[in-house]
């Protein structure tokens, strides 16, 4: 997105995830390779790695769509756990659109399509005097 130091997509931070999402017909995908740095339990994800992803995969719905939104509510559904060195499916869709929210869900699934947790987000696009607020200046996006 705008920052290059963004902990799941920015390219420039020496910690982050690096995930690169994709715009898609109306939505946004991506992959991502679960290390053993990236795990919590011995050998399994760490749930907070899994929130990060699929708030970002809800953020990138409207940032494709040319909406500077932040994230109002994200509910969370972990379904199956994550394995270290299991490759995985990223997706997300709007289901909702008004001038003011987006309401967008997204999956994380495994081999076979096995769904691994699940998010339904509201992203609240801001309006001019809101991006001011939060720092969000066009030359920061």
């Amino acid at each position: 997105m705008g920052d290059n130091h963004c902990f799941v997509c920015g390219p420039d931070n020496p910690f982050g995830l690096h995930i690169h999402f994709t715009k898609t017909e109306g939505g946004a995908e991506a992959e991502f390779l679960c290390e053993a740095r990236h795990c919590g339990w011995p050998g399994i994800q760490h749930g907070g790695i899994t929130a990060a992803i699929l708030d970002e995969a809800c953020a990138y719905v409207p940032y494709f769509q040319g909406l500077v939104t932040l994230t109002a509510d994200l509910q969370l559904h972990y379904d199956d756990p994550v394995h270290k060195g299991e490759l995985l499916h990223i997706r997300a869709r709007p289901t909702r659109v008004t001038r003011r929210l987006l309401e967008v869900e997204a999956v994380i699934t495994g081999a076979e399509e096995q769904v691994k947790a699940r998010a339904q987000a509201k992203m609240m696009v801001l309006n001019d005097r809101q991006k001011q607020q939060a720092g969000l200046t066009d030359t920061a996006l």
